[in-house]
């Protein structure tokens, strides 16, 4: 036995430190032990993936910050699981408790946000997440280097959010710059229960967009409700999005939904803290996608002030609490679904 009733997150929280790059060799897989926190599942792929489905290589992270732990206590019953052989493997899978550090304080981070600081952004820095970002980066892309070409690549970085949100389950889709978009990822999330999709608008520094960016992966940053302390999750609001990960794990393809198409929303504009004084007009207990008339004052400081210039926009992520040139917020739009698709950039 790996650890001590197969409990990967347990284990990884009282050793933060400690990797001995075992090998568990199991009757249909292999987990290697890739770096504290980072556990990588090798199937021989006896289980058969659904008739026509493509490879797949899968990334699942969590607790990125450290006091977003609904996703790792999800994530963790999935590897016990499969470390139980209770689930089986049809598909690569590496996964990921981000920063067990800041996991361990309760906290969103030790010394700077770690979700800031991939593709290079950890140049600029110091501090325990700096080296946690380089080793994330050498491990997620040991993994896709593994994968056989004909592989699909896939991550999901599954988070929850500072605040509550109209829409409680959303995710973030990556800056594409020729609007290359997948709905069979946009129907698998609907099918995940989530409510809502953000288009970014530029690139960012975040693991999701690493993973797309460097390996041409279909990557999600997927925010799933609320910020909980361990043991104060309520894990049955994140049936659907469990279901469908088993369903994906297990038979290598990705459960689509006949239910009606999440809310798409587009990036307007980002709001920058560009001053000390610099104030977001909103309620302290704002909940993410709160809309707005038109001409409202959203933002404001002494070098300028931000308005809303369509009714219905609405933001996003609002956090002032943040070191100057910092974003302070998303000021987003809805689109219509039906106009986002052309040809998927890689196929699933």
């Amino acid at each position: 036995m790996l650890y001590p009733n197969n409990d990967f997150l347990k284990y990884t929280l009282e050793n933060p430190e400690n990797c001995d790059h075992n090998v568990g060799v199991f009757n249909h897989f292999d987990v290697i032990k890739d770096a504290p926190g980072v556990l990588r599942f090798e199937p021989n792929l006896t289980a058969k993936p659904v008739e026509d489905a493509k490879p797949i290589s899968l990334v699942l992270s969590t607790g990125i910050h450290g006091n977003e732990t609904g996703p790792m206590e999800l994530v963790n019953d999935v590897v016990k699981d499969i470390l139980n052989t209770k689930l089986r493997l049809a598909v690569r899978l590496l996964v990921i408790v981000g920063n067990p550090y800041a996991a361990l304080k309760g906290t969103r981070f030790c010394d700077v946000n770690l979700n800031r600081l991939f593709l290079g952004a950890y140049e600029k820095y110091s501090g325990l997440e700096v080296a946690r970002a380089i080793e994330l980066e050498r491990c997620v892309t040991q993994f896709f280097e593994k994968a056989p070409q004909e592989h699909v690549r896939l991550h999901y970085d599954l988070h929850t959010a500072i605040r509550g949100s109209k829409y409680k389950k959303f995710a973030v889709h990556p800056f594409v710059s020729k609007r290359h978009y997948d709905p069979s990822q946009f129907s698998f999330l609907t099918a995940c229960g989530i409510d809502a999709l953000l288009l970014s608008h530029q690139p960012t520094t975040t693991f999701s967009y690493y993973s797309y960016a460097m390996h041409g992966a279909h990557a999600f940053t997927v925010e799933l409700g609320k910020v909980q302390p361990f043991g104060c999750n309520d894990l049955s609001e994140l049936k659907h999005i469990d279901a469908g990960l088993r369903a994906l794990i297990e038979k290598a393809c990705l459960v689509q939904s006949d239910e009606k198409p999440m809310k798409v929303f587009k990036i307007i504009d980002a709001l920058i803290k560009d001053s000390e004084n610099y104030r977001l007009n909103i309620d302290a207990e704002a909940e993410n996608f709160t809309l707005f008339d038109k001409g409202t004052v959203l933002a404001q400081s002494e070098k300028g002030m931000y308005q809303i210039e369509q009714a219905g926009d609405a933001i996003v992520f609002p956090n002032t609490n943040i070191p100057l040139g910092q974003r302070a917020g998303l000021v987003v739009r809805e689109v219509k679904n039906k106009d986002l698709f052309c040809e998927p950039r890689v196929g699933a």
